[in-house]
């Protein structure tokens, strides 16, 4: 009877493991799916759009919604301007989703690629992704501007758990 109970115990935490694994990769497959439909919005000039993936903290600290739409699209007017085009924005996987009280957060590295008038530039950058409906909707804090510090003074909820890997330079070639 005891061998019984300890085997029913031992299938009843292999089936709690297995269920948390199946919602760590549900959950990362959303963070990289919505994070490739906020590059393609970006991509496409959907500058409303994109501002509905960006972490509310960030559209604030822009100065509201109407006013990064304005950023953004100065911004585009400046590459467009030098002639640059983006030709494509890869995501690699997520980290390890990590659960900070109600929210589950990950960081997930971008390489952007760049098409200057001669070459090629590709930038990299971590996006944090943060969800507070259980990973059915992700917002995302691009850090290429910030070090940890100040995302965790904008965003005092960060899981210390949440970490950033060193910044990259970008890498140019030339033609």
């Amino acid at each position: 009877m005891k061998r019984l109970f300890w085997f029913l115990f031992l299938l009843f935490i292999g089936g709690i493991i297995n269920a948390q694994t199946i919602n760590q990769n549900s959950a990362k497959q959303s963070v990289t799916e919505q994070a490739n439909q906020m590059s393609n919005l970006y991509k496409s000039g959907d500058h409303k759009g994109y501002v509905r993936f960006i972490h509310p903290v960030i559209v604030q600290a822009a100065g509201g919604e109407n006013k990064m739409i304005e950023l953004l699209t100065a911004q585009d007017v400046q590459i467009q301007g030098k002639g640059v085009k983006i030709n494509s924005i890869i995501f690699n996987s997520p980290s390890e989703i990590v659960k900070s009280k109600t929210e589950l957060q990950c960081t997930i590295s971008q390489q952007t690629e760049l098409k200057p008038a001669k070459g090629r530039v590709i930038t990299y950058t971590t996006l944090i992704a943060i969800s507070i409906d259980n990973g059915k909707n992700w917002k995302f804090i691009d850090t290429a501007k910030m070090d940890i510090a100040a995302v965790r003074k904008l965003y005092p909820n960060l899981s210390s758990k949440i970490t950033l890997p060193p910044k990259r330079r970008p890498t140019v070639y030339t033609m």
